[in-house]
């Protein structure tokens, strides 16, 4: 007949259950269960401060628990590594590792000239669409001025001039967001990454931009004096009359008076109108070529603020895309690293499969030694033996 063994001192069973404990602990940390090891760390706490028999049997319980959940790991792991076509599948994942690998690095060596010849194009573009916008501005400031006196719409024609550089300013803007969010998406593209957002440009508002503008004043000499606007007036009529008295000695002629008078009056209105007519058409032509002189100086002055504008927001766009498309590079590089490392160490692990098989039965066994050693630490009065079984069970 079978003799039941008898249970183990109170000392010799605290000592058997923490190092019983320690094993399922060093077990668990190698198949990476931290959630074993809390529950584990939990029992030898609390069998540190309360030794006791119903310590003991409560760690021993919570120890078979943790070497259960060990055996179900163990054998799943066996199972996966006796699989035939294990081995084929995961070298299949390891070269598409490869491959992701080093398409990635080809393509990363690409963008900073992705980069480059796209930021080149946008500030040509966008120059070109300045001046191409400014000639036609300039066109349309002189038609309208040739078609009327600046003297009377200079206030008016101010006011276009500034709100139509305003709206070109916009168009221009517009142009330059639109075409930094198509190299954005071309660099998402190219990187396989999620496109960095361009919501707005660094630039001065149009509105604010054109009121700084300042119309330069015409470099011409201005209007002549009275005195001499009146002379250029009176030296014709002062020569029509004379015209007049001397044509009419001249010839020898003997006219009245009054005949001489009325030849003289008419010459000197005809000649002082003319006079009039060609001084006044002077005065226009002065204005309207000081109008255009001062369409063309503020022109200068806008396609010189909008060329810095262009000039630094492609600047500052580039430099933050270049650093966001830096970021997404050593980010993806850093996975594809990870996903490769982890194809090969799991293609290696294939290669050892009889050897990891043979450290799996070994483990198997060490779990069934363990648990047979938690097991002879429940023994005790049988009613407490019997609960702790069903708690275990």
């Amino acid at each position: 007949m079978n003799a039941t063994p008898h249970p183990p001192r109170a000392d010799a069973a605290v000592g058997e259950a923490k190092a019983i404990i320690e094993l399922c602990i060093q077990g668990s940390e190698a198949n990476d269960r931290d959630d074993l090891i809390r529950k584990l760390t939990t029992a030898r706490t609390a069998l540190s401060r309360h030794p006791g028999p119903a310590t003991v049997r409560d760690a021993a319980a919570e120890c078979i628990r943790a070497l259960e959940s060990l055996k179900i790991d163990l054998r799943t792991r066996r199972t996966e590594l006796s699989d035939p076509g294990r081995t084929a599948r995961l070298r299949a994942e390891l070269d598409r590792a490869r491959t992701h690998f080093e398409d990635f690095q080809t393509r990363s060596r690409e963008w900073p000239q992705l980069l480059g010849e796209g930021f080149s194009a946008l500030s040509s573009d966008a120059e070109f669409a300045l001046r191409t916008r400014a000639r036609t501005v300039i066109a349309e400031g002189e038609e309208s001025i040739e078609s009327s006196d600046p003297k009377k719409t200079s206030e008016t024609f101010d006011g276009w001039l500034r709100h139509r550089l305003a709206v070109e300013a916009d168009d221009v803007y517009s142009l330059l967001l639109e075409r930094s969010r198509k190299i954005a998406a071309q660099l998402g593209e190219q990187l396989g990454a999620p496109a960095e957002r361009v919501d707005s440009l660094p630039v001065t508002p149009p509105d604010r931009l054109v009121g700084e503008l300042k119309a330069r004043k015409s470099e011409s000499g201005g209007n002549p004096p009275a005195p001499a606007r009146m002379l250029a007036i009176m030296m014709p009529t002062y020569g029509g009359v004379m015209m007049a008295i001397v044509l009419s000695r001249f010839i020898g002629l003997t006219l009245p008076g009054w005949v001489i008078g009325v030849c003289a009056g008419v010459g000197a209105v005809a000649l002082g109108g003319a006079a009039l007519s060609g001084e006044r058409k002077r005065q226009l032509d002065r204005r309207r070529g000081d109008a255009k002189s001062m369409l063309r100086g503020m022109m200068d002055e806008y396609q010189m603020a909008m060329s810095k504008q262009i000039r630094d927001a492609t600047r500052l766009l580039q430099s933050d895309l270049r650093r966001a498309a830096t970021n997404a590079v050593n980010t993806r590089a850093a996975e594809f690293t990870d996903r490769l490392d982890a194809a090969r160490e799991a293609a290696d692990t294939a290669r050892n499969a009889s050897s990891d098989l043979s450290d799996i039965s070994d483990d198997l066994e060490s779990v069934a030694e363990l648990q047979a050693r938690a097991r002879r630490l429940l023994d005790g009065p049988p009613e407490g033996r019997e609960r702790i079984l069903n708690a275990v069970s």
